[in-house]
């Protein structure tokens, strides 16, 4: 649910730009959800026709989408196990409302949703199999029902992506799934920094600073290194410092930092909280070069920029897959991001593999919306404004993508 206002609920005479309400009406479609946007009633009773003619220009987009948007599902390779989920759920329920809207989940899906993978969001009681990668962020623990349930969709061909103290024990005492490492304890030092043994992107190998608290572990037989960890000289404190924030690392390997197996990934840091707090791009980096190997043939690649939105949905009843693809970049004013430009894209490059779609499909040019043809593993857009929706032979002037089987 999303409102009109420009700060927050309850705001009279605030109203925000209406291509931010088209933006977030046609997220909620892009997810497979409903929408509901919020107003508050003047006290005389009478509507506002300023709050109406807005949400109406968002709605009039929504109508026009509904053929394609209602009852779909969504195509995900990855389930994020969310931590606040599991705090409740596990014995002793150690969830509570301080754990709402936690880092850890708030960074997984930024970072999925930037690096344009297809995920759900589960908890424990999900069908794991259903997915290709399972997503255990930063803080998950294990009880034995839980760990015998990962355990099995790891024999099953499943890939786990561990984070952080993920992957403990209840009592917090070693791992209760094979991620190719012993755990030691608590690094002491905090930040410490991580040198990858790969390129991590767009930036070269280098002693990258870790803000989060990190795990010392200790490489077993499955296990292969990705990286390793570095300390620093020393903890800052205010008898010993160096420079203006932190210690520089002493540029000497302090055990595993990232590691691999045959059907895992674990990470040493809480990095999802971490990404949630201070957006380090070096935390993407690993988790992209994670899931590149975890998951080489993902359903849906794009070079779409990090601030779009790509999802996958599929209708049975219209016989059809349809992707989504948005953007709009919001803007930080004072203390409210906000909406207010619309800026085209072009020639963006979307991969899809769906193994129930044969041949290609052929969108023609028209007036309103300048489109290249889409054919099955190649390019697939010309032109993205806000929210394209293409079908089969024609464009649509509100655009996508309609994929028949």
């Amino acid at each position: 649910m999303t409102g009109k206002f420009h700060t927050s609920w309850g705001e009279l005479g605030g109203y925000k730009h209406p291509n931010a309400l088209r933006f977030e009406a046609a997220l909620s479609l892009a997810h497979g959800a409903k929408c509901s946007i919020g107003d508050q009633l003047h006290p005389r009773g009478l509507m506002d026709e300023a709050t109406y003619s807005l949400i109406g220009v968002a709605y009039a987009e929504v109508e026009a989408k509904e053929a394609w948007c209602s009852g779909v599902a969504n195509v995900a390779d990855i389930a994020v196990l969310s931590l606040e989920a599991v705090l409740e759920q596990a014995p002793g329920r150690l969830g509570g409302p301080q754990n709402r809207n936690n880092p850890a989940d708030i960074g997984a899906v930024r970072m999925l949703n930037e690096s344009h993978y297809l995920y759900d969001v589960v908890d424990a009681s999900a069908n794991f199999a259903a997915y290709k990668v399972l997503l255990l962020p930063d803080d998950i623990m294990l009880w034995p029902e839980l760990a015998a349930k990962i355990g099995k969709f790891m024999e099953q061909g499943g890939k786990v992506l561990a984070t952080g103290r993920s992957g403990l024990k209840l009592a917090g005492d070693g791992f209760a799934l094979d991620l190719g490492v012993t755990w030691l304890g608590r690094n002491e030092y905090k930040p410490n920094y991580f040198r990858p043994d790969f390129t991590p992107g767009a930036l070269l190998p280098a002693s990258f600073v870790m803000y989060s608290e990190g795990q010392m572990v200790e490489l077993t037989a499955s296990g292969r290194v990705l990286g390793q960890q570095e300390n620093p000289y020393f903890n800052r404190d205010v008898f010993t410092f160096c420079s203006h924030l932190h210690t520089p690392s002493d540029q000497h390997p302090a055990g595993p930092g990232m590691v691999a197996t045959d059907s895992s990934i674990y990470i040493a840091w809480n990095v999802f909280s971490d990404y949630a707090d201070n957006g380090h791009l070096i935390l993407k980096e690993m988790v992209k070069h994670a899931l590149g190997l975890l998951l080489p043939e993902a359903t849906l690649q794009t070079d779409l920029p990090a601030q779009g939105i790509a999802t996958l949905q599929h209708q049975q009843a219209g016989n059809r897959y349809v992707n989504h693809l948005l953007y709009a970049n919001p803007v930080k004013k004072g203390r409210v991001e906000v909406i207010e430009d619309i800026v085209p894209l072009y020639d963006i490059q979307v991969n899809l593999r769906l193994p129930t779609v044969q041949q290609k499909v052929d969108v023609t040019h028209l007036e309103q919306a300048d489109v290249l043809g889409w054919f099955y593993g190649d390019k697939l857009v010309s032109q993205v404004e806000v929210y394209p929706l293409l079908e089969r032979g024609r464009s649509l002037p509100y655009q996508g993508h309609d994929i028949r089987q």
